[in-house]
């Protein structure tokens, strides 16, 4: 293998790796498009460097095999980074998911398999982007309106905002006043009436909560 193809290789990741990447970047979720284009990039570097180390030594396919699973072991850690629990809900699997995809679309393109790359880039891409139009299309969504009055916590508002992050949530308006030490916000959101139940059970963890209106 020369300097050239393994450089075409990388260069092959990063488009790859970049277009999965950008759609999560433009969904919103934790993991963006510079997570996704270095860990793929990086599962490209390391199938091509265990060819490096093993050409001209003989080394059977199954050597190869056992760096491919290190790099897929080690990409566990991270996905599970992504996902949140709480109050019984789980956010960020499909994330998790598309980190463990770009690991092995990495190793593909490592190996040198630059057409299957590509199709199991689009399949991807597809899932991504066609299926959740569809899910959107099936799950009917509410405008849902919320009123509260919290405790005035400097921390709330950041918090406030990583949840809607996390949902994936699209604010249609936010809106906040201050009375004193109470803050009153109210907020408007369109969402499946999963979602919403994920919404208003995470709102506690968030603060002391001591009103909540729903319109």
């Amino acid at each position: 293998m020369n300097i050239l193809e393994t450089l075409l290789k990388l260069l092959l990741a990063v488009a790859l790796g970049g277009i999965i990447g950008l759609e999560r970047e433009t969904s919103q979720k934790p993991a963006g498009l510079r997570t996704h284009i270095l860990i793929c990039l990086s599962a490209t570097m390391m199938m091509a460097f265990s060819q490096f180390m093993l050409a001209g030594k003989g080394a059977a396919t199954s050597d190869m095999l056992r760096v491919a699973a290190a790099v897929i072991m080690g990409m566990g850690f991270i996905g599970a980074g992504t996902i949140i629990q709480a109050q019984g809900s789980v956010h960020g699997l499909t994330t998790a998911a598309t980190l463990w995809a770009v690991t092995g679309l990495g190793l593909v393109v490592g190996a040198g398999y630059y057409a299957i790359a590509v199709v199991f880039s689009v399949l991807v891409l597809a899932t991504l982007v066609l299926f959740r139009r569809v899910e959107e299309t099936r799950l009917k969504k509410t405008l849902y309106r919320y009123h509260l009055k919290i405790k005035d916590s400097p921390d709330f508002l950041i918090n406030l905002r990583k949840l809607i992050f996390h949902l994936g949530l699209k604010m249609a308006e936010l809106n906040l006043k201050k009375e004193r030490n109470i803050l009153a916000i109210a907020l408007s959101f369109a969402a499946s009436e999963e979602k919403e139940r994920e919404f208003h059970q995470s709102l506690y963890d968030l603060a002391d909560i001591l009103e909540i209106k729903i319109d």
